[in-house]
């Protein structure tokens, strides 16, 4: 496989989340020059999606790293991008908090995918009462009421099939309801963990939540600290920093080491993008109360860059990419104005 910078000619899929693909060709108008988003634009359009903060596209890099996509950099620009074929795969980013909040039911249904996705492949762990109702309510969600014995998949044990039986009469957009709202109950709902350890080479895991940052010890919660209480991300090298603020308003730092630097850089991202989505929600609904807490106070916080400022001078063919560069942008505007100095830094990184 070469890597992106070689061969011109462009071909990929998109893995989506019910398993089906969309192919991706230089036919089509896609090069290595064109943006990320001119394929976001393709996959929402596809999927019917208007809801587009939560989701994004990620690929494996040419170390075997997950990483997204920047929809405003050129595919070009994405170091470690392998191919062709180029293969991207669609899922959600940011979890929201209640799922059942979610204004539309495509946006609804696209979680409650990425959602089975995570609890068949074991990403979201879950106790092992509630493992039989997950997968009753799956099949609910998927097939709709059991018609007879006969169409019971014979490897579900005897437990999903009473509680798959039970729920007949409920609908397949209630069960996919019932199953959302019970994983978004779960502590490991919308949590990204990353491997690190302290001075004293103990190890740990730590990474971001839809609430704020976890930190976990031999498989043990042993801080939780909401995004409100964090005004300070920072990396260098290999150490990571998190500093919280306390209730008496003392503050508080945290450090930690990691194997190498890129991985440090990829926790310290991923914890930034979410403060940034998140506390950008909270905005939303408290602009004012914003404007005095830690975080505006603190010029120093290291905003990651999501390339969601003001677009380029540079022409751009399709206006539907035009109009999706302006709705990512436009799901930054409230943060703009409440930290100005930090999204400036988001810019030039």
């Amino acid at each position: 496989m070469a890597c992106f910078r070689g061969n011109q000619e462009f071909y990929g899929e998109v893995l989506l989340l019910d398993d089906s693909k969309i192919t991706l060709m230089t036919e089509q108008g896609i090069k290595k020059s064109s943006k990320a988003a001119t394929i976001l634009q393709r996959v929402f359009s596809h999927l019917n999606v208007v809801e587009v903060k939560f989701f994004g596209l990620r690929f494996c890099d040419n170390k075997q790293q997950t990483r997204w996509l920047d929809p405003l950099k050129t595919l070009s620009r994405h170091r470690g991008l392998m191919g062709p074929p180029y293969i991207f795969y669609f899922g959600v980013k940011f979890y929201a908090e209640n799922p059942l909040k979610l204004k539309e039911e495509t946006t609804r249904r696209q979680f409650y995918l990425q959602l089975r996705q995570d609890v068949c492949r074991g990403r979201l762990l879950c106790p092992a009462h509630l493992k039989p109702r997950l997968s009753a309510l799956m099949l609910q969600a998927d097939r709709g009421d059991v018609g007879g014995a006969e169409e019971l998949d014979l490897g579900e044990n005897q437990e999903v099939q009473i509680i798959y039986k039970s729920l007949s009469g409920v609908s397949r957009p209630q069960a996919q309801n019932l199953f959302l709202s019970l994983c978004s109950s779960l502590a490991m709902y919308g949590v990204s963990l990353f491997n690190a350890y302290d001075e004293n080479q103990s190890e740990y895991f730590l990474g971001p939540t839809p609430g704020g940052v976890v930190i976990y010890k031999n498989k043990v919660l042993v801080g939780k600290y909401f995004w409100q209480r964090i005004n300070k991300l920072h990396f260098k090298n290999k150490t990571f920093q998190l500093r919280v603020v306390g209730k008496n308003g003392s503050e508080k730092s945290f450090f930690f080491h990691t194997s190498d630097e890129s991985d440090c850089k990829r926790l310290w991202r991923c914890c930034v993008e979410h403060h940034v989505f998140f506390r950008m929600s909270e905005s939303n609904h408290s602009t004012h109360r914003l404007r005095h807490n830690s975080i505006a106070r603190s010029p120093t916080l290291a905003f990651p860059r999501l390339n969601v400022g003001v677009p380029t001078n540079q022409s751009v063919r399709d206006q539907t990419t035009k109009d999706l560069c302006l709705r990512l942008r436009s799901s930054y505007t409230g943060l703009i104005r409440v930290f100005p100095v930090q999204c400036n830094l988001l810019w030039r990184l």
